[in-house]
């Protein structure tokens, strides 16, 4: 069954989670990715393996970010081993990299050299900032992007600390911008033959993560403040939100405005405490008080009498699950979207594969994440370089493979 990007090839300068993620979606979208990796390896190897030496002392992190690619080991501080880099690209149809601003240039392989090397090239660069910006030395780190762009400042207690996401958002959703704009410029080539420059920073993506909430910012409150009581999100009115039960906590999301809020009060027999404040005013601006009263009360049920209650006055709610336990739903197991890999260091891995399903031309998962320069010496050989001119490349330190059976 053919794949959406089936004949395509990405050369992909990439490290850390950002450029991988979107090398690894191009790839499972059918194209051929190479990743390009220095001999130092890339961090997220090594970063967070397990000290007792599961998964071979791979970082898991890796293994989930680095699918559907070959790995090509390249010494780009050696001449010898950038002239194999511009050989790659010359037979690429995308470059997509992650490297700092500059880092490419000073290679000679930025976009302007890299297009008259490869006419038609898609070149996508993915940042931390507009490379042409003033914050264009800024590091790009998730956890520094959230505070940075003021996502992290959205979410805790009023009276505590922000609270960042608990997961790298910014880098997927950074990757996600820059696989669809390489869509679209491949889309744009096959109309016009012409490439072009794709470029995302983690901080526009950012922006544009959090849009409704920036509008808020930008034509109501510039100041927008956290609840106290823990409401979930800013804007919010109560009972919104995360509340403890019994036996674990619930997330109740609640829309219709006041009628709504009515009918929960009445299901959960508080609304005489909350009679002066059920006005549109009043759960706007006394939403820690509407907020503290249905806490009391969900604290003395059960989780299941809670939800059997604010399912029925037509509230939207849910357990709030470990991931371990979401992981477990046979509604998500059913998906598929787990999957067992065997990899080229010994053992198998369960990883998540993409979400998106296409009927006719389905994602592929045909390759585990690579070793580190697994596949230098197929690479070279489908780059017509002879076999005598790979030993001395191998040789020199300019091409390396630290694979199993090289």
């Amino acid at each position: 069954m053919p794949t959406v990007l089936g004949g395509i090839r990405v050369a992909g300068f990439t490290h850390f989670a950002a450029g991988p993620i979107a090398a690894q979606y191009l790839g499972a979208l059918g194209a051929d990715v190479i990743k390009v990796e220095a001999p130092q390896q890339d961090v997220n190897r090594h970063a967070l393996r397990h000290p007792d030496g599961l998964l071979q002392g791979i970082s898991p992190y890796f293994l989930v970010t680095n699918r559907n690619q070959r790995c090509l080991g390249l010494d780009l501080k050696n001449a010898e081993g950038l002239d194999v880099a511009r050989r790659l690209i010359a037979s690429s149809d995308v470059l997509l990299e992650n490297y700092r601003p500059g880092v490419m240039d000073r290679l000679g392989l930025g976009y302007e050299a890299v297009k008259s090397l490869k006419p038609d090239i898609i070149y996508c660069s993915l940042s931390a900032y507009d490379p042409d910006g003033p914050g264009r030395t800024r590091p790009g780190q998730d956890l520094l992007m959230q505070a940075l762009s003021g996502l992290a400042s959205l979410s805790g207690r009023g009276d505590g600390p922000p609270v960042p996401v608990g997961a790298y958002i910014i880098d997927g959703f950074t990757a996600m911008q820059g696989v669809t704009g390489i869509l679209g410029a491949l889309r744009h080539r096959d109309r016009t033959g012409a490439g072009q420059l794709v470029r995302v920073d983690m901080m526009s993506a950012s922006m544009f993560l959090m849009s409704q909430e920036a509008s808020y910012v930008l034509n109501v409150d510039p100041n927008p403040q956290r609840s106290s009581a823990g409401i979930a999100h800013v804007h919010q009115s109560a009972p919104y939100g995360v509340y403890e039960t019994l036996d674990g906590p619930i997330a109740i999301s609640v829309f219709g405005g006041v009628p709504a809020v009515r009918k929960i009060a009445d299901a959960l027999n508080v609304e005489a405490n909350l009679s002066a404040m059920l006005t549109e005013q009043g759960l706007r601006f006394h939403r820690d008080d509407v907020a503290r009263v249905f806490a009391r009360r969900l604290a003395s049920l059960t989780r299941a009498e809670a939800i059997a209650l604010l399912e029925r006055a037509g509230a939207w709610v849910a357990p709030v699950r470990s991931l371990a336990e979401a992981l477990a739903d046979p509604a998500v197991v059913a998906t598929g979207i787990i999957q067992e890999i065997d990899t080229a260091y010994g053992g198998r891995y369960r990883v998540i594969k993409e979400p998106l399903r296409m009927s006719a031309s389905p994602l592929v998962a045909s390759r585990p994440a690579p070793a580190h320069g697994e596949h230098s010496r197929e690479v070279l050989t489908e780059l017509g370089i002879e076999t005598e001119r790979t030993d001395a490349l191998f040789a020199s330190g300019a091409v390396f493979a630290n694979a199993p059976g090289h």
